[in-house]
């Protein structure tokens, strides 16, 4: 009936609601311990296990792999996902899932400043630097991990049921991953750079979701 509907969407959005601030509460742990420095000898030791076995010859396909989580492509991806969305669940829809997305861009670039966790390849840093180079430098969280886990996250979510479906969800899983171990590999940001973009990612995730499932 409509009303057990009703019931059953209000309780899907009450433990989406749960589950969006218990992966903001452990954004906000890693942010802290992250900033405290409380996490380098781990970072440091995943670090040098990647460069013990990373092969030089590989880096071309790793750089093209990294491709899948840079702006041009994610604004690519966005505008057909973004078309895709309103087809399937309407305008308003469509305008949170960029309005999700977008949330979580703000808090990366707050995240930058606040923990302001210098990136592996910065050798030294200037005597002054200005707001730009703050935000480049620093590297909690990741912006191409974020994007790819939000992108691909969305697609894994959002794909029906086909003979396709599991390979898509499977595709879309290896490549948030891959562009994670990407950055790694590449010496562009830390283990704990990538884990919080994940977190991030999922906590825009379940946003876009709980405001696509409010009853206008």
């Amino acid at each position: 009936t409509r009303i057990d509907a009703d019931r059953h969407a209000d309780n899907r959005g009450s433990s989406t609601v749960w589950m969006t601030l218990v992966l903001l509460g452990m954004l906000g742990v890693l942010s802290c311990q992250v900033a405290q420095g409380l996490l380098v000898p781990l970072d440091r030791a995943v670090a040098e296990w990647i460069a013990s076995w990373r092969v030089p010859s590989l880096d071309p396909l790793v750089r093209t792999i990294t491709l899948f989580g840079s702006s041009v492509w994610t604004i690519m991806a966005l505008g057909l996902s973004w078309g895709w969305a309103w087809q399937r669940h309407g305008r308003t829809a469509a305008i949170r899932y960029v309005g999700a997305f977008g949330l979580g861009v703000a808090i990366e670039v707050a995240l930058r400043f606040l923990v302001a966790q210098w990136r592996p390849d910065t050798i030294s840093l200037p005597a002054s630097m200005d707001w730009r180079a703050r935000f480049e430098l620093a590297g909690f969280p990741s912006g191409h991990a974020y994007r790819s886990a939000y992108v691909f996250g969305w697609l894994m979510s959002e794909i029906r049921p086909s003979r396709w479906a599991a390979a898509v969800r499977w595709g879309s899983l290896a490549i948030i991953v891959l562009v994670g171990f990407s950055r790694l590999a590449l010496n562009r940001h830390w283990a704990t750079d990538i884990l919080g973009s994940w977190l991030l990612a999922s906590v825009a995730l379940l946003l876009a979701r709980a405001w696509q499932s409010r009853r206008d």
